[in-house]
């Protein structure tokens, strides 16, 4: 289980990848979870429907939360229904 302090740097760690994919591909992510050892996001605005969505996630999202929490064992994507 994360801890608060743990769960409040996690939320800003995805808030400031979020202004990144804002301003750059209108696209931004949210924090939907974070365990201290899963993190679940959603990626939403044009990352939605976009093909490089499993880059996205993969290259930016989980190789910036795991350079920051190394307990961090899978980052994943919260499917859009």
């Amino acid at each position: 289980m994360a801890t608060p302090n743990e769960y409040e740097r996690m939320a800003e760690t995805i808030q400031t990848i979020s202004h990144y994919a804002e301003i750059y591909h209108n696209g931004k992510v949210d924090l939907v979870s974070f365990d201290g050892e899963t993190v679940v996001v959603h990626l939403g605005g044009a990352c939605e429907e976009c093909p490089l969505m499993p880059w996205t996630l993969h290259r930016v999202v989980e190789s910036t939360v795991r350079d920051l929490f190394p307990k961090v064992k899978e980052v994943k994507a919260l499917q859009a229904k």
